[in-house]
């Protein structure tokens, strides 16, 4: 195939004589370089002798310039808008960033455990224990940002089921967590000891702060506020045997509105009952809820009240933002399945939001309350709670 192809592409075409004698020029291919490639014609006489026939002169061809690559064809621009329609309203590219999750290349050393100690010993560093990730997280549930001054109210239809201490154990988590004024009111009309299981620091009551008209800076609600190792403020209820007159609910719309332009939380410690005036105006003006129940079937009976009562009176937004604590007073195993109590519950709350709190000889002590001297499973239910109210943070105010 490659004779044949030199044959018929590179051999010489001769022109040959016709019949009548005359000379017949036939031209031949030659491959030349690109610069000098021709047709040069040959011419074969009688005699059997050839000679090139000098080139005809060939018109300049004009020298056509490379084909240009095709140009990209920029998209089609998008509709003026179109960007701001994708986003939600409100939101910047730089807010956006802050749900990126980042990866760090150097651990976190473990605090406690034997990761802990590995760490002492030997330099080797594991990072976090799974239980040191899950307080990690609640912790940065903790410190969401509150809009306005976000106010918790603590309730229970009967006493001595622990919402003062839980009261105080809440705020202090809180305060110690996120850092920032976090203020326990004592709203119980019967002149509660909030601030005695806080630590009192201070003889002054809300109705000295009530009586006071020059409030205009935070350092003059201090003056009235006392603060415990944890930076929780308390401000107390007047003392029932020189009060006036109880706490109502204009006394607490009053104080709200002078302590909630200081003070990022505001958690209320009330009386026992629904149908107190100071308890009606605490449910007016709060935004989560706290409802607890001793670990009895009387105390589970009452939070189930609760509930059916604010779901028939106007509360049921407000329902969807309490969370339920089953109390353990005293030591021992109680008289109702708590287990089934927190499924029954769990019904009526959002999920995450019921749960047990074990008996914690510290609380039983009844003296003031310190976060170091809780048991490690009682201040974690405690930071489970405050977790759980802080989801609503970004909520804003109820409708």
């Amino acid at each position: 195939m490659s004779a044949d192809y030199d044959r018929l592409f590179h051999s010489p075409r001769v022109d040959e004589e016709s019949a009548d004698g005359e000379l017949v020029v036939a031209t031949v291919d030659v491959p030349l370089p690109p610069s000098s490639m021709q047709r040069q014609p040959l011419v074969v006489n009688s005699a059997g002798a050839q000679r090139v026939r000098p080139p005809t002169p060939q018109p300049a061809t004009p020298a056509v310039p490379p084909p240009r690559a095709p140009a990209s064809v920029p998209a089609p621009a998008a509709p003026p808008g179109a960007a701001v329609a994708s986003a939600r309203d409100g939101d910047r590219a730089i807010d956006t960033l802050a749900q990126v999750g980042v990866r760090s290349a150097v651990k976190m050393p473990p605090q406690r455990g034997w990761r802990h100690v590995l760490h002492t010993l030997t330099r080797i560093n594991l990072g976090l224990s799974p239980d040191e990730l899950v307080e990690m997280d609640l912790h940065t549930r903790i410190r969401r940002n509150a809009r306005d001054s976000h106010q918790i109210g603590v309730f229970g239809l009967k006493g001595g089921v622990g919402k003062t201490a839980i009261t105080v154990a809440l705020g202090s988590s809180l305060s110690k967590i996120r850092g920032d004024r976090i203020l326990a009111v004592d709203a119980d009309p019967a002149s509660g000891n909030l601030a005695d299981r806080a630590g009192r620091r201070s003889a002054a009551t809300v109705a000295d702060l009530l009586a006071d008209d020059e409030l205009t800076r935070y350092n003059d609600i201090r003056a009235y506020t006392s603060m415990n190792e944890a930076n929780l403020e308390v401000l107390s209820a007047e003392e029932y045997s020189g009060a006036r007159r109880e706490f109502d609910d204009e006394d607490w719309r009053s104080a709200v509105g002078i302590v909630s332009r200081y003070y990022n939380l505001i958690l209320a410690d009330c009386g026992a009952g629904l149908f107190q005036p100071a308890s009606r105006g605490v449910l007016e003006t709060v935004s989560g809820l706290v409802i607890v129940a001793s670990a009895s079937i009387d105390g589970v009976r009452q939070a189930a009240v609760t509930m059916d009562w604010l779901r028939h009176n106007g509360y049921q937004d407000l329902l969807g933002r309490s969370c339920v604590v089953i109390n353990h007073v005293v030591p021992g195993r109680p008289n109702v399945d708590v287990d089934d109590a927190v499924a029954q519950f769990e019904r009526h709350v959002p999920g995450g939001r019921v749960l047990v709190l074990p008996w914690d000889r510290h609380v039983a002590a009844g003296t003031e309350i310190q976060l170091d001297l809780l048991a490690p499973r009682f201040r974690r239910r405690i930071t489970e709670l405050a977790a759980a109210l802080s989801d609503d943070f970004d909520r804003g105010a109820r409708r």
